[in-house]
């Protein structure tokens, strides 16, 4: 049974092997705070430092690494707790909402990854908490350390801005300026972005860099797909679910709409309705020019459509209609979580050195095929003093990748002499043994 659910189950995201972006967060983080801070490029220094203070407390092993990144999950869902009461008080879906929060699939996925994403979750719910209860200090703590962690956190404040223009635009068309900058709101907002500015201006100068990136271009089955997408969590992997996802985003938006239609909560449904509406357009209109579209980089808007569905099932005066709809969506969300893991597991390289690092000698080698492996192999291997990347075309590692843990001296150039031998590991998690002879490379596939 055990085995079963550590497969079947999200305990696969906790105990899965590690793969490329949680390795380079590990060796990041494992740096001295001084490196995080000046040699990470674009990459926000917030959750390395975290990470970095966590990991000499707990260590480097999977479920250490990742418990950090759940534990902003978990901050998330208390705050979710805590909101829910305040909104449905002693109604059931005062519990529901936190529930459903917790099992959404995309959530759930990334709270256990070992990059910036639990934290992001925390620090956007923070900010949808703040804003709409009025609390302006906490409203700039949550968004700048926000941001400080994840630069697509700027999305964030910026469709909370265009909220509070359709609320008081009635005061902007008439230039009403003074009662328009007397409001907390806006004062809020110069200080976030005030403070937003020397980060954004190192994204702008190293954003020069990046000739070549991970983002993709999107396309109409994107755009048809993307609600559905952000809720579970789909990027493409099994190819099939894409028709699914669409009928899910029409399902969906069918929902937020519905839930606009109570005047009693209209305002604070339409925030959620913007915040999972407005990053989507923008970052998805952008992409159609320059790609900028990664789902997990938008995970506020998941956040937002779980609001939504419930804010939606509220609003439904048929008792019948509420319990079947948040059963349907409850029911899906838990299947998912057992359906999914097994067809969205990473390529398990832990088993690879496993086997490699019960073969190699003292004097063997570990050649990574690809700048794709190339971290991987660092973290589980045995010596990983002795861990190059095999690049006899003297390609120039990507930047996009992790250049900034690379130097010249970890790139092989050919196979080792006889009778050293190299490991060469693979995307796919295969290896051959390689090495160099007099009469030329010689090679055994395992």
């Amino acid at each position: 049974m055990l085995n079963w659910l550590l497969s079947h189950s999200p305990l696969l995201y906790l105990t899965q092997s590690i793969w490329r972006d949680e390795a380079f967060s590990i060796l990041s983080a494992s740096r001295p705070l001084s490196f995080i801070f000046q040699n990470l490029g674009i990459e926000p220094p917030l959750y390395y430092v975290l990470l970095h203070f966590w990991m000499k407390l707990f260590g480097t092993s999977e479920i250490a690494a990742r418990s950090l990144s759940f534990l902003g999950f978990g901050f998330a869902t208390v705050m979710v707790i805590y909101w829910a009461e305040k909104i449905f008080k002693r109604h059931w879906l005062a519990w529901y909402l936190p529930l459903l929060f917790f099992v959404n699939p995309m959530l759930l996925y990334y709270a256990f990854e070992v990059r910036t994403y639990g934290w992001f979750m925390f620090f956007a719910v923070l900010s949808f908490f703040a804003f709409l209860q009025k609390r302006w200090r906490l409203l700039i703590v949550a968004n700048v350390l926000g941001f400080y962690n994840h630069t697509y956190m700027v999305f964030v404040p910026l469709s909370q801005a265009l909220y509070w223009v359709i609320m008081n635009r009635q005061k902007i068309l008439r230039f009403q300026w003074r009662a328009v900058f007397r409001q907390q709101e806006v004062r809020s907002f110069f200080v976030i972005f005030a403070l937003m500015i020397p980060w954004a201006v190192r994204i702008i100068r190293q954003s020069v860099y990046l000739t070549h990136t991970w983002y993709f271009p999107v396309d109409i089955h994107l755009v048809k797909s993307v609600l559905g997408n952000m809720f579970v969590g789909y990027e493409g992997t099994p190819w099939y679910l894409w028709k699914y996802t669409a009928y899910l985003s029409l399902v969906l938006f069918g929902l937020f709409l519905f839930s606009l239609k109570p005047k009693t909560t209209r305002r604070r449904n339409l925030f959620f309705f913007l915040m999972a509406v407005v990053p989507l357009t923008l970052v998805i209109g952008v992409s159609f020019v320059k790609p900028l579209f990664v789902n997990r980089y938008l995970i506020p808007v998941s956040i937002a459509e779980v609001f939504l569905v419930v804010a939606a099932i509220a609003a439904m005066k048929r008792k019948f209609f509420q319990y079947l709809t948040a059963a349907g969506f409850l029911i899906f969300s838990v299947g998912f979580n057992f359906w999914y893991p097994a067809l969205h597991a990473k390529v398990n390289i832990r088993k690879t050195f496993q086997e490699v690092n019960a073969l190699r000698g003292k004097q063997d080698v570990v050649l990574a095929q690809s700048p794709l492996v190339f971290f991987e192999s660092i973290y589980y291997s045995a010596d990983p003093k002795r861990v190059y990347l095999y690049n006899p075309g003297h390609v120039a590692f990507p930047v996009y990748v992790g250049s900034a843990l690379v130097s010249a001296s970890q790139m092989a150039l050919t196979y080792p002499p006889y009778p050293m031998r190299g490991f060469l590991i693979h995307e796919d998690g295969t290896f051959d043994i390689v090495y160099a002879t007099p009469m030329g490379a010689a090679s055994k596939n395992e």
